[in-house]
């Protein structure tokens, strides 16, 4: 499924569009419009990225970016009759769109390559979660200044190595495993030094947290990482991700554009019509 919004120029009559078509000349005809309806496409683009990338809707709700990957999902495309198209082909752009129905995280453990098989039976697995540093956007967990000040003094874990073993679904996947060296890990006795109390939750989700090193070597930054374990023995209701009602991301793109569309066009259309008017050496 693809998310899109197309953009194209509005001929003032089909007479005026045939006459562009048929010239095969529509610039010395509308170049102002082309070129407005050019820039539009392009902030158009520019706003779906921003978006994307954690500023504000215009509901004042942000997303919450995690690799990017939604962010170069956006491509703006020009085609044939100078007509611009933004997409997005993210396999999850639907979903931040037009929301998602609640569901248990304990069902991706019957069908992920990642999944692990216990020795009493059961599936589990080990969930990384980022964190953010104060100020940071995007992030469904942001430490304090006093948790940050610590920890970004800590000695970095690492990841060493990768490797891969049979899938316990089905034995010819391969699921990829990393080994780690690993350093400093932030305990609930630190919490508790730090006048914080861990049996807070949101105290308490930064219990065990890594600082990671990531990028190249010698560029000197960091994640901040904790591991949790998704298991089938999870009590109900502990891994449940909340219905979420759509961020109608592409739809505030669009809804700009429809306020901002007939002026600009307007005021570009008059621009060519002055225009042609001085090239025929006239008032018409």
């Amino acid at each position: 499924m693809r998310y899109e919004v197309t953009l194209s120029i509005g001929f003032p009559s089909p007479f005026e569009r045939a006459v562009a078509l048929a010239t095969s000349r529509p610039e010395a005809l509308f170049p102002n419009q082309l070129a407005a309806i050019r820039e539009l496409a392009v902030a158009a683009h520019k706003k779906w990225v921003g978006y994307a990338l954690g500023e504000p809707l215009p509901s004042g709700e942000r997303i919450q970016p995690r690799t990017g990957t939604y962010a170069r999902s956006i491509v703006l495309e020009a085609g044939e009759d100078h007509t611009y198209t933004l997409r997005s082909t993210a396999p999850y752009a639907a979903a931040l769109e037009w929301g998602r129905p609640a569901y248990d995280l304990r069902q991706v453990l019957r069908r992920s390559h990642q999944a692990r098989r216990a020795k009493a039976g059961h599936l589990y697995m080990h969930i990384p979660f980022r964190h953010g540093t104060p100020q940071a956007v995007g992030f469904a967990s942001v430490m304090p200044e006093e948790v940050y000040a610590r920890v970004r003094r800590f000695r970095k874990s690492r990841i060493t190595g990768v490797y891969y073993e049979p899938s316990v679904h089905d034995p010819k996947a391969r699921a990829r495993r990393f080994t780690y060296e690993w350093g400093d890990r932030l305990t609930a006795g630190d919490l508790r030094a730090m006048g914080l109390d861990p049996e807070d939750p949101e105290v308490g989700r930064l219990v065990g947290m890594y600082r990671f090193e990531v990028g190249a070597p010698g560029e000197n930054r960091s994640a901040y990482v904790t591991f949790r374990t998704l298991s089938e023995k999870s009590p109900p209701g502990t891994w449940v991700v909340p219905e979420h009602p759509g961020y109608r991301i592409a739809g505030a793109v669009y809804d700009w554009l429809v306020e901002v569309y007939p002026e600009v066009m307007r005021i570009a259309l008059e621009a060519d019509v002055e225009r042609l008017k001085a090239l025929a050496g006239g008032e018409g």
